[in-house]
């Protein structure tokens, strides 16, 4: 299976991401010359007594959307991205060539390896060969995702990454052509994104001591170390122009908690996502619960293909 293919382009897309806790998605609306707008986005807590896709499965069909075709996004643990040299071959064969690569990076036999792959833009990496980012799963997970899919009654059309999904976002609400790190907060940490012209250049996953609750603040000194570290190496070891701002979004980040001490720690503009600037919210998104259906709207942005040519 090609797990990032998209079958078709459509005018409505319903984006879904499964997590420990519960499901969220986001339904969108492409028309033409308009932001996409998002009808509905809601997340469903868990119920120990009925499974997360059935709840989905009848939520969306009280709404009318079980026709609607599906993107889903894997959940962090259940897949590896691998960041390293690409080998010398034609873009439709890169996956193949990095299955043998990775062989020695994963936990499991490497014939149970689902495995997509993706170049870096070739300034990524000056005076050095052309990187290439592999994105590793367990077949086992890739068939759960899909399993649940057809208990929901979703018209699974592709298979995402969180990466690629906030490059999604990135790309519908800001201006990506200087670039411009998205970094997502949640419960023990966080990753940055470092997005230009609609490719991804660095992607990092840190751990940080935020609770994520509506009242918990953001551990300031932690973050702006952190964001530091790797604008640091954006610049320096990747040779790279620094993006034009830093935008934070994730679970009850909120303009206020974005300090003056935050904001004004680096030399690149620090500001809250905001999701307004490229999507429309429709009367029915429940706009409490955005930031718990981030990569659900991330996932339900996607138009194309992964890869470079």
């Amino acid at each position: 299976m090609n797990w990032f293919s998209a079958k078709s382009r459509t005018n409505e897309v319903i984006g879904v991401e499964f997590s420990s806790e519960g499901v969220a998605f986001a339904h969108i609306k492409r028309m033409p010359t308009q932001q996409p707008l998002l009808n509905y986005s809601e997340f469903i807590p868990v119920d120990s007594s009925v499974s997360a896709a059935d709840l989905l499965r009848a939520r969306l069909a009280k709404l009318g959307l079980q026709k609607v075709p599906c993107n889903i996004v894997m959940s962090s643990g259940t897949y590896q991205l691998l960041l390293g040299e690409a080998p010398k071959v034609p873009p439709e064969e890169l996956a193949e060539a990095l299955r043998w690569r990775v062989k020695d990076l994963i936990q499991y036999p490497i014939a149970d390896a689902v495995l997509e792959a993706f170049l870096l833009p070739e300034d990524s990496a000056r005076g050095t060969s052309r990187m290439a980012y592999a994105v590793v799963a367990q077949r086992n997970n890739v068939i759960q995702l899909i399993t649940r899919a057809k208990e929901a009654n979703l018209a699974l059309q592709a298979i995402d990454i969180p990466e690629l999904v906030l490059r999604n976002l990135a790309q519908s609400c800001c201006d990506t052509k200087r670039g411009i790190a998205l970094v997502k907060l949640g419960q023990g940490g966080g990753s940055l994104q470092i997005i230009r012209d609609g490719n991804v250049y660095l992607s990092r996953q840190f751990s940080l001591a935020y609770n994520a609750g509506l009242l918990d603040d953001l551990p300031g000194d932690a973050l702006v170390l952190e964001l530091q570290r790797s604008l640091d190496y954006f610049e320096r070891q990747m040779r790279q122009t620094p993006p034009s701002h830093v935008y934070i979004c994730g679970e009850n980040v909120t303009a206020d908690k974005l300090t003056p001490e935050i904001r004004n720690s680096l030399a690149v503009k620090i500001e809250l996502f905001n999701i307004e600037a490229g999507v429309q919210l429709g009367k029915d998104s429940q706009e409490h619960s955005l930031s718990l259906c981030l990569l659900a709207l991330g996932a339900a942005l996607r138009e194309e293909a992964v890869g470079a040519t």
